[in-house]
């Protein structure tokens, strides 16, 4: 039979070869270190000398009054436990480890002490992170695709600054079937990234650029009152736009129809989008193989 102590002795081994980390804390609103295994100092990027008796929200991201925090600390006063709670900790680096956190309020001997087990989350969040990425990511041209477009269209128009305009492009190419039927889908989806990457070129970086589907792409932007695009600027974007693409040999060309909605005034989201596709459709039917139309919302 093996003794209590040798058992013990076994735990205490437990606590400093796990890969897990694990930390023993007060049980106060702010915490202190009372014990850190090397796994958790290893997290942190900080030795034991460093954070002995030290509050621990110095290796926290959030702030001691944060929401989160503040019902993690009621469910131990009340329950006495959380489980797999996410938490960011803060390397000695600056890096932010995205961590899950488990923690148990315990009383031995009338001493109240919380102990913690930290998981480290960096790989599962990298993982959500390219899936959300490619959830909103267009294949073909590595823009932003349609479900981008709407979050980001309702979120600026939401914060947008009182005076501060924002425009919306709609751009409708013009013979791109023609050159999918004639040369196939392949080059089809070179000349779709070509046109992509003269668009990002034509573009500001602060410009949202996304490929709503097939042959129809879009441009958000903002701007100060005295910086509007006109329709000369916008009549230069779209020739641009349109020069000859060289591709094995053959020079394709294609065209474009774009509406231009502009507003500094405040708008909801389908406002916006019926103004830019109206005008889109208005610069199609001119027959041009590149025609622009470009107009106000609420003001000129």
């Amino acid at each position: 039979m093996i003794s209590r102590p040798v058992i013990y002795q076994a735990l205490a081994d437990v606590f400093e070869l796990s890969p897990v980390a694990i930390c023993i804390s007060t049980a106060e609103h702010v915490s202190r270190y009372i014990m850190a295994n090397p796994a958790y100092l290893t997290m942190i990027g900080r030795s034991w000398e460093e954070i002995d008796g030290k509050p621990m929200f110095l290796d926290t991201v959030r702030p001691l009054e944060d929401p989160q925090r503040l019902r993690r600390i009621e469910a131990l006063d009340s329950v006495g436990l959380f489980e797999l709670e996410e938490v960011d900790l803060r390397h000695s680096s600056g890096r932010i480890v995205p961590t899950l956190i488990s923690t148990q309020r315990r009383t031995i001997d009338g001493q109240k002490f919380d102990i913690e087990i930290i998981i480290d989350n960096t790989e599962r969040k990298a993982f959500e992170r390219r899936l959300l990425e490619a959830a909103f990511t267009d294949a073909v041209t590595g823009l932003p695709n349609r479900a981008a477009f709407d979050h980001r269209l309702r979120g600026l128009l939401e914060q947008r600054a009182e005076g501060h305009g924002i425009g919306l492009a709609y751009i409708d190419l013009n013979g791109f079937k023609a050159i999918n039927d004639r040369f196939g889908h392949m080059v089809g989806d070179r000349v779709l990234r070509t046109f992509a990457d003269r668009l990002r070129h034509q573009s500001r970086p602060e410009d949202f650029l996304v490929r709503i589907g097939g042959d129809e792409f879009a441009r958000i932007s903002t701007f100060e009152p005295q910086d509007a695009p006109t329709m000369a600027d916008m009549q230069l974007f779209a020739d641009t736009l349109c020069a000859v693409i060289e591709d094995d040999g053959n020079r394709l060309t294609v065209g474009a129809a774009i509406g231009v909605a502009l507003t500094r005034k405040p708008v909801d989201v389908d406002s916006l989008l019926r103004c830019a596709d109206t005008l889109m459709y208005a610069a199609k039917a001119t027959g041009r193989d590149i025609a622009v139309k470009l107009d106000w919302i609420g003001d000129a």
